[in-house]
């Protein structure tokens, strides 16, 4: 079995969701007050991150205390 389980079909896919505190996107920016869309869900040494992806095309992974979903 892989250690890392990517799902495209979980139910947080394709959603939105609110930032519940500020983070950093890969090229550095900090991100707070916008509405990410949720593109993947990674679980991987049993935890569970989501792959996130701002209006401007930019992601970022998260946690899913990191964010309420919408």
């Amino acid at each position: 079995m892989n250690p890392a389980e990517d799902r495209q079909g979980g139910g947080v896919v394709g959603r939105y969701c609110q930032l519940v505190k500020p983070v950093r996107d890969r090229q550095g920016r900090s991100r707070f007050e916008e509405r990410p869309r949720i593109v993947r869900e990674v679980h991987n040494l049993d935890r569970t991150m989501y792959l996130v992806q701002f209006d401007d095309g930019s992601t970022t992974f998260v946690f899913p205390h990191e964010v309420t979903l919408l």
